[in-house]
């Protein structure tokens, strides 16, 4: 890897690490192979790897991630979903202008979730109608105690006051929504 890197030969630490990075028990080998393949292009790879993988060390990775700002910000997405870095991620993806990434981030990945990203995008004085908009395309999938203590913290409770209408109207029981 050392000789590969002096000589800025990404590509080959990439075909070199691809033989033995679903194998290895090395977090370096899992970063390296990730940098390289990031900085190949090949963001299918890194995707892969960032969501197949339990061995990388996460907050180096997360940090270089960040750093690349990729095109497609779904391995970042895996790296702090899986290892719970949810507020950096909803930081990073609205600080960027990611917003189409939250949504897909709450309604395909991670729907219990969906509270901390809202207490995050509160927080960042994010544009309220999105707030709305993103609760509600997750619907009964975002666990209602925790959105409620997440916006009631903050006294923002009037904002999802149609969303837990909505839940009442569907014969929903739960007490944080009543």
């Amino acid at each position: 890897i050392a000789l590969f890197e002096d000589f800025k030969c990404f590509e080959g630490i990439f075909y070199y690490l691809g033989n033995v990075v679903n194998f290895s028990q090395l977090p370096l080998v899992h970063k390296k192979y990730i940098e390289a393949a990031a900085k190949m292009g090949n963001f299918k790879e890194v995707e892969r790897v960032c969501r197949d993988s339990d061995v990388y060390d996460a907050l180096e990775v997360k940090k270089f991630l960040i750093e690349a700002k990729l095109p497609d910000p779904r391995p970042l997405i895996h790296v702090c979903d899986k290892h719970g870095f949810v507020d950096e991620l909803t930081g990073y993806l609205h600080t960027n202008s990611l917003q189409k990434y939250i949504e897909v981030y709450v309604t395909k990945v991670s729907p219990q979730k969906t509270p901390q990203v809202v207490g995050k995008l509160l927080d960042l004085q994010a544009n309220e109608d999105f707030i709305k908009n993103l609760i509600n395309t997750v619907g009964q999938l975002c666990p209602a105690p925790e959105l409620v203590e997440q916006v009631e913290r903050r006294n923002r409770l009037k904002l999802i006051q149609p969303w837990l209408e909505a839940r009442v109207a569907q014969g929903n029981q739960e007490t944080a929504v009543h």
